[in-house]
């Protein structure tokens, strides 16, 4: 998304998915634009146009740069009208599997544009081949099932498309990516690691493919494999210099090393890819947006000052209300600012103002900012009451509007919940009830952690087992601090204050 990219300020409720975070789309490219398409070997039979834009937007497919590759694919179908795999690519454009995410009536349009039947259009396909590219997007898209139904149904089509063929490296590509969409609800570990296994011999013949590159570090994404994600982080950071994404995407692995130095440098760039695009269309730099939040983040965690962009995303927000630019939900600056100004909060004690917004719009900005508003209460020994009220009756609505923004979202409710607990537990611990609250803060840790992995920041502004180590060092409980803030390195790698909570336990709390 986003398009939909995950934070809940709540840090990751929709505003880091990077679905929502597709401002880096343009078709108005700038020539000799670098986005890996040198390194595509898929073979369309054909030259000239048709081809050449084909293979550009192939590269920008494994880039996840969907709507500058749809520009692209349409740019094939309009050099050749009858050229099925064009059309394959273009509804490709509207399946985004790790963000949970898929437009079917988008993409069946697309289909419908080089045939109005799955029949007529397998009758223009003009190898058996390029028949089975296009039978797997007619089962991904299919009338029948759910959509997980589907993505399993899908990734049979794509197994069977790779056994005829095991050195097809875009079928490789894909199956590892198919693999990785059934993991619905959150990452399993698992089936992230077949799909490791699938991609790593693609990554012995072809170390430099986008496709094979990014999705073996999505498949490496967490801190226990991150190591091995390295070698793809090193090659994609210069196969796609000109795909946002791309430059992005290596922050993955750093961030899930907690080397905030590389992770921040890599957003700073991905920002940079965005800005130049958007000057090219006439529009000035934006400080909002999954990347700027990453970038945000990691500055936090090195412990240097992020205000100037949390300044100038706020700016972004109040220009986007006061445009009216908003639907009820209320994607957009407004939710970003939430989320990069709570965690400013959270790391700084500089907590952020309520935005001017409505009471019956922005639901997303506002729920975020009531959960900063309740860490902050907590912090400064105000009533958390209110906030916490906020935060349950913009929950509802979130519930309700949720599944019209993103109907196959798994997510983001759990970590929702968590919050709401996790500022149940403050209010406990705040009304003088310290063992109760202590042990509501643990069993909301502990439920934080049980949770899928989850990719980038916390899903959730503090970590509880943070809080529950700063408030057991508070009381002088130092093993029990101590151990806390192990958990909460483990569950978010790298977290300054729990690196600090942790030396001030080891030390006794002086």
């Amino acid at each position: 998304m986003r398009t939909f990219p995950k934070t809940l300020a709540i840090a990751s409720l929709l505003a880091a998915t990077p679905a929502f975070a597709s401002d880096q789309a343009s078709s108005n490219d700038p020539a000799g634009e670098r986005v890996g398409a040198e390194y595509m070997v898929f073979d369309t039979g054909m030259q000239g146009e048709a081809h050449e834009q084909f293979l550009r937007g192939l590269a920008l497919l494994h880039n996840f740069e969907y709507a500058r590759a749809a520009a692209a694919f349409r740019e094939s179908q309009e050099a050749d009208p009858d050229f099925a795999m064009a059309y394959w690519g273009d509804a490709m454009t509207h399946n985004h599997p790790l963000w949970e995410e898929q437009d079917r009536d988008a993409a069946r349009a697309i289909l419908t544009r080089l045939a109005p039947t799955r029949e007529a259009r397998m009758a223009k396909t003009r190898s058996p081949r390029e028949a089975a590219w296009l039978d797997a997007v007619e089962t991904l898209y299919g009338e029948d099932g759910t959509k997980e139904e589907r993505d399993h149904l899908y990734l049979a089509k794509m197994r069977a498309l790779l056994a005829a063929d095991p050195g097809d490296i875009d079928a490789r590509a894909f199956t590892g990516l198919a693999i990785l969409g059934t993991s619905h609800g959150g990452r399993q570990v698992p089936l992230y690691m077949q799909a490791a296994g699938m991609l790593e011999p693609g990554f012995m013949t072809h170390e430099m493919h986008p496709g094979i590159l990014h999705y073996l570090i999505h498949s490496y994404d967490d801190p226990v494999h991150a190591p091995l994600g390295e070698r793809m982080a090193e090659r994609y950071a210069v196969v796609a210099p000109d795909a946002g994404h791309a430059q992005h995407m290596i922050s993955h692995i750093y961030h899930a090393l907690a080397d905030w130095e590389a992770s921040e440098q890599a957003n700073v760039l991905a920002d940079a890819v965005v800005d130049r695009q958007r000057a090219a269309r006439g529009q000035g730099p934006n400080d909002c947006g999954h990347y700027n939040e990453w970038l945000v983040y990691a500055r936090l965690q090195q412990g240097k000052d992020a205000s100037d962009i949390v300044s100038r995303c706020r700016m972004q927000a109040e220009a986007q209300i006061a445009a009216g630019a908003s639907d009820r939900f209320g994607f957009g600056p407004s939710s970003s600012y939430a989320v990069i100004a709570t965690w400013q909060g959270v790391d700084t004690g500089n907590w952020p103002e309520a935005l001017p917004v409505s009471d019956d719009g922005y639901v997303l900005a506002r729920l975020m900012l009531a959960h900063g508003r309740a860490l902050e209460a907590f912090a400064d020994r105000t009533p958390i009451a209110p906030a916490l009220a906020d935060m349950k009756a913009l929950g509802e609505d979130y519930a309700v509007l949720l599944p019209q923004i993103a109907p196959d979202d798994r997510t983001s409710i759990p970590w929702l919940e968590r919050a709401i607990a996790q500022v149940e537990a403050l209010e406990v611990l705040a009304a003088g009830d310290t063992e109760r609250g202590l042990a509501m803060l643990e069993a909301g840790a502990q439920a934080e952690a049980a949770l899928p992995v989850a990719f980038g920041p916390p899903m959730i502004a503090k970590p509880s087992y943070e809080l529950l180590g700063e408030q057991l060092l508070a009381l002088g409980r130092h093993e029990e601090a101590a151990e806390a803030f192990r958990k909460s390195l483990a569950f978010a790698p790298g977290r300054l204050l729990s690196r600090e909570g942790l030396t001030q336990a080891g030390s006794g709390g002086g």
